[in-house]
C-alpha cells in the first residue's frame, strides 16, 4: 500500500474520561483507558483515494480500537487542516469513546 505524504503520524496524549468517582489503578476500564492513550494511530489514503489506518497498539478491545481507527480516520477525512487540528479531534475522541465503553461495561456488568 503506498500511502500518500498527506498521511499523518499522531501520537496522542492521554485523555481522561470524565468520572463521577475514580476508579481503582486495577479497574480495567482503567487499564484499557490507559492502553488506548498511549496507542499511536496513522491515517493515510492511497493512490485510489481509499482511506487506511493502522495502529501500533492496542487497548485490549478490538471493537474499541476499530472504534479508534474510524474516529481517527473521520477527524483526518472532515478536513483538520493541521497536526493541531488533528489531536484535539482524537482527543475528544478518545474521551469519547472511553465514556461510551465505560457505560456499555457497567450496563452489561
Amino acid at each position: 500500500m503506498t500511502m500518500l505524504a498527506a498521511s499523518i503520524l499522531l501520537a496522542i496524549a492521554p485523555a481522561a474520561a470524565p468520572q463521577a468517582q475514580p476508579l481503582p489503578e486495577g479497574d480495567p476500564i482503567t487499564v484499557i483507558a490507559g492502553r488506548m492513550a498511549s496507542v499511536s494511530v496513522m491515517v493515510g489514503q492511497d493512490e485510489q483515494g481509499r482511506w487506511h489506518c493502522s495502529m501500533d497498539g492496542s487497548s485490549g478491545v478490538p471493537a474499541l480500537d476499530d472504534r479508534l481507527c474510524r474516529a481517527v480516520t473521520d477527524c483526518v477525512r472532515k478536513g483538520a487542516g493541521s497536526e493541531a487540528d488533528v489531536t484535539q479531534c482524537v482527543t475528544r475522541s478518545k474521551s469519547t469513546l472511553i465514556e461510551k465503553f465505560t457505560r456499555e461495561a457497567r450496563r452489561n456488568s
